[in-house]
């Protein structure tokens, strides 16, 4: 009797593929919940320069906000005439208007921002606040999802030819625990104490490495259900 005749005769779809195949079936979430994790972890709350007056003591609340944009925040007209290439949203958060008196007569220039206060009313803190990855640093957040979907293609196409060579369960093993691994990294990685560079640099590729690892259950995950429902 062949095999296949054999699974026929006994069920081959009894509880134990039912549930082993469920369960497979719910790997597939992973990928979806790293891609918005990010997207929460690192969100983008509003933000403005900090007010020079008010160093140490300025927050995002109505109060400040008035103050500053009073004093401190550039007008349309001097957006338009002196960071054309940027928008005035843009424009009006990542610089700050700074006044000099020189010779009896008032110039208004605009600096970039050296620091920034963040609105606290949906976020208590991301990574973008942490990081500073707003103006000009904002190619640092990009990178890191650009890095994370390299990962990606890297995982499928590394893990699908391990998975030929080793076979499914075992790189599957493998790629949960590289998963667990890498997600603890991107738990632990910024850190204060570590200052920018190190946490970046540890981040982006603990998010490589979840990437890799997320592909690699993604693949084998779907030959075994195949397999599995192949009989059916």
């Amino acid at each position: 009797m062949k095999f296949d005749d054999f699974l026929k005769l006994i069920n081959d779809w009894g509880k134990f593929q039912k549930v082993k195949y469920t369960i497979i079936c719910l790997t597939y979430m992973l990928p979806a919940i790293m891609v918005y994790t990010y997207s929460f972890t690192a969100a983008t709350p509003n933000f403005r320069c900090r007010n020079p007056l008010q160093w140490l003591n300025d927050s995002y609340s109505t109060i400040s906000n008035s103050i500053f944009n009073e004093e401190y925040r550039p007008t349309k007209e001097q957006c338009l005439s002196n960071k054309k290439s940027i928008s005035l949203k843009e424009c009006q958060r990542c610089f700050i208007r700074s006044t000099s008196i020189n010779n009896q007569s008032i110039d208004d220039t605009l600096k970039s921002c050296q620091s920034y206060v963040f609105d606290r009313q949906y976020y208590k803190e991301t990574l973008t606040e942490k990081w500073t990855m707003v103006c000009n640093r904002v190619s640092y957040r990009s990178w890191v999802q650009m890095i994370f979907f390299v990962g990606y293609m890297v995982g499928s196409i590394l893990f699908g030819i391990l998975a030929d060579k080793y076979g499914r369960r075992p790189i599957m093993s493998v790629s949960f625990i590289l998963m667990s691994f890498s997600g603890l990294l991107c738990t632990f990685a910024p850190q204060q104490s570590f200052e920018f560079w190190p946490s970046y640099i540890i981040f982006i590729l603990a998010r490589f490495l979840l990437a890799c690892s997320t592909r690699g259950i993604s693949v084998s995950g779907f030959v075994l259900a195949s397999e599995i429902e192949a009989y059916r």
